[in-house]
């Protein structure tokens, strides 16, 4: 049985996690200093009128000791364990996860041990995330080996496509997550600032006018043969926003089904309230 393990960035739903037979461990966000665990999809309740009180807010990854628990009951059950993280570029979480299989590995002195234990940086997160999840489980229930799974989705990861728009610089300048040359991107006037992730780590897209504008630039960069597609919103005011693309997204794809879910309140606290991320599959043959 292969169990799979991740953390709370995925914005999977209880329901969900249940379904994939996913194991999600929380992130933390620490509001003045205030602890609180990031919580399944749509259960983290209004975190953008919380934020928005807020002097101070941090993040933190998963503990190392929560990982190295949760493999140790789950090889103890005499089950395959796969971990995907969100980008190791992004967080610590996937360093957390490195350690807590060292540990684990350690302590019980078995190199068996180690062929039963596979971890994964998806160099993605929030929804992409879900896909390489999702991806994982469809090879697994069609009976691939641990390693067949971890190897495909490694694979995946790069037909796995994110950008995302905000409206004000500040929380991805404070979050240090942006390297020097995009440290001088400016926050212009009505003009929303567009990214991308690459290899995991953020690259500049350019800009669009508005919430309209910055929709078409996001959509600009979805290439014709996209698939399994999802919106991503952080918090309330970021529906003016997803409202363009989705109207954008239908005249460029009709054909093509699209899910709006919301993004969580760990990353939103990097990239802003009011942000929007839109995630998608590049290469049809892969999802299958």
């Amino acid at each position: 049985m292969l169990k799979i393990v991740t953390d709370s960035t995925c914005c999977l739903t209880q329901a969900e996690a249940e379904e994939l037979g996913v194991i999600v461990l929380p992130m933390q966000y620490v509001v003045d200093g205030v602890r609180h665990d990031e919580k399944p999809q749509g259960e983290n309740g209004d975190y953008e009128k919380l934020f928005s009180h807020a002097q101070e807010i941090a993040t933190e990854p998963v503990y190392p000791a929560h990982f190295a628990e949760v493999f140790r009951q789950l090889l103890n059950e005499h089950d395959d364990v796969l971990c995907i993280t969100m980008s190791g570029r992004l967080s610590g979480v996937y360093r957390a996860a490195c350690d807590a299989r060292d540990a684990v590995i350690a302590q019980t002195a078995s190199e068996d041990l180690d062929a039963h234990l596979r971890l994964v940086d998806s160099r993605l997160t929030v929804a992409a995330l879900e896909q390489c999840l999702r991806y994982a489980r469809r090879l697994a229930d069609e009976n691939k080996s641990l390693e067949e799974i971890a190897q495909a989705v490694e694979q995946y990861r790069d037909e796995v496509r994110i950008a995302f728009a905000v409206p004000d610089m500040k929380p991805l300048r404070k979050s240090g997550r942006l390297g020097a040359t995009h440290r001088s991107v400016m926050r212009l006037l009505d003009r929303w600032p567009v990214f991308s992730l690459d290899a995991g780590g953020i690259r500049s897209e350019g800009s669009g006018k508005g919430s309209a504008g910055a929709a078409r630039a996001l959509i600009n960069l979805v290439e014709s043969g996209a698939h399994e597609v999802i919106v991503s919103t952080f918090g309330a005011s970021s529906e003016s926003i997803a409202r363009n693309i989705m109207i954008e997204l239908r005249r460029r794809f009709p054909h093509t089904k699209v899910l709006v879910k919301d993004g969580g309140p760990v990353i939103a606290s990097h990239i802003g309230t009011g942000a929007v991320s839109i995630t998608w599959v590049a290469t049809e043959s892969l999802s299958h």
